[in-house]
């Protein structure tokens, strides 16, 4: 929470639109949200997450994550995927139908994709950046990475490699600065090596 404070400093985000944004996915979502028990099966096992950067490598870990629009990078159904929602709905639905568990982000600045999104998905578990309450978790993180990797930590993984984690490469200077946040979480986790601190 003490990170979660400084980045909300940092950008000038709103602590009180996040709780907003959580409370109405757990309004929306109901009792169609998971336990986050079914994330256990990562406990022991080697798990890739695999970034936006993502071009293709081959993966050999037993669990495979995918963050946000890396999705769309890939040509088979992830085991998780990793979301504050930014991908079209239908594709999020159709993965949830294929047996993906969605880990899917509350934010103040995504309420208009929660009223989206939530609707057409059929379960799914609920994460906030703010305090977790009944059934939405806060396993740590910023960006749909950092959440990912750090989820496959919290869980228990025997082993974590990111796929497609570029930090120097963004399309305006407030996705940089988020990059910059991610790699420093990533680092402070021992996930990437780096100075801690």
């Amino acid at each position: 929470m003490e990170i979660y404070e400084q980045i909300l400093r940092d950008f000038g985000f709103s602590r009180e639109e996040d709780e907003r944004a959580a409370r109405l996915m757990k309004e929306l979502a109901g009792d169609r949200l998971l336990e986050s028990s079914v994330l256990e099966f990562i406990r022991g096992k080697s798990v890739a997450v695999i970034g936006g950067a993502y071009e293709g490598e081959s993966i050999r870990e037993e669990v495979v994550i995918t963050a946000g629009k890396a999705v769309n990078k890939v040509n088979f159904v992830p085991h998780i995927h990793v979301t504050d929602m930014e991908e079209d709905e239908k594709i999020l639905a159709s993965l949830e139908e294929r047996g993906c568990i969605l880990v899917l982000h509350a934010h103040g600045d995504n309420v208009e994709r929660i009223k989206r999104v939530v609707p057409v998905v059929q379960r799914f578990v609920g994460t906030t950046q703010s305090t977790p309450f009944d059934r939405i978790y806060n396993f740590g993180g910023f960006t749909d990475g950092d959440r990912a990797a750090l989820l496959a930590k919290k869980f228990g993984a025997r082993r974590i490699r990111l796929y497609g984690f570029d930090f120097e490469k963004a399309d305006n200077p407030v996705k940089l600065k988020k990059l910059k946040w991610a790699k420093f979480i990533l680092e402070r986790e021992g996930i990437i090596w780096g100075p801690v601190g």
